[in-house]
């Protein structure tokens, strides 16, 4: 009598789970960003628009507000599921954890420092709902580039550390080469805190390194295949 046996059922391992999570961060951030500001940032109108009419805008598209810092959030925080493939990664090519633990550190203040302005936001919505003057929220609107602004500094080691560690492996120098060039950048648009001027700059460092993670955790997936 034969015995038939069922195939072994695969299924994809930690590492893997979470080296796709630094593919879903990448995708889910460009998509709230591109949301954002198609749909939910020209409600309030344009920044040389009167600061009261501007709050009072904002005020009437408090929900629409409240969603996109819902989604905003949401997608920022994505990144702590990278981590656990960062840390793995990092200690294959350092031995002694330091990359990893600079890396994990960074990218957890990266997945907190940003999103935690969704939710300053909302406490401003909920200041000007409860009869405050309108105006704080045309104010209020400078909290994601500053707080985007501050990330930089967490930015930086972590990119700097994983680009460290992809050097160490001996793998994807040109990944190694953009790392330092949008770490340079990302460092000239850290300037927002001093000047608004540099937001373009910041924005465009800010995408760039989103992408690069989604091409880091990409190329990660397929050496593990």
């Amino acid at each position: 009598m034969t015995t038939l046996q069922a195939a072994p059922v695969r299924t994809a391992s930690p590492l893997r789970i979470s080296t796709r999570f630094g593919l879903v961060f990448a995708v889910a951030q460009l998509a709230v960003m591109v949301a954002m500001a198609v749909f939910v940032l020209p409600r309030e109108g344009l920044p040389t628009d009167p600061a009261l009419e501007r709050g009072q805008q904002a005020l009437a598209a408090a929900e629409v507000f409240r969603l996109g810092n819902f989604l905003f959030m949401a997608a920022g925080t994505l990144l702590l599921g990278f981590l656990g493939a960062v840390h793995v990664r990092l200690r294959r090519a350092d031995d002694s954890g330091t990359l990893a633990a600079v890396a994990v550190a960074s990218g957890a203040l990266l997945a907190l420092i940003w999103p935690l302005t969704g939710v300053l936001h909302d406490i401003a919505l909920d200041t000007a709902a409860a009869g405050a003057d309108v105006r704080i929220l045309a104010a209020w609107d400078a909290i994601a580039p500053y707080g985007l602004a501050f990330s930089v500094f967490a930015r930086v080691f972590f990119m700097g550390a994983i680009a460290f560690g992809l050097r160490a492996a001996g793998g994807a120098p040109w990944l190694v080469r953009s790392a330092l060039v949008i770490i340079a950048v990302s460092l000239v648009g850290s300037a927002t805190l001093v000047s608004g001027a540099l937001f373009p700059v910041l924005a465009l460092s800010t995408i760039a390194y989103e992408v690069w993670v989604g091409l880091v955790a990409w190329r990660w997936l397929r050496e593990d295949r």
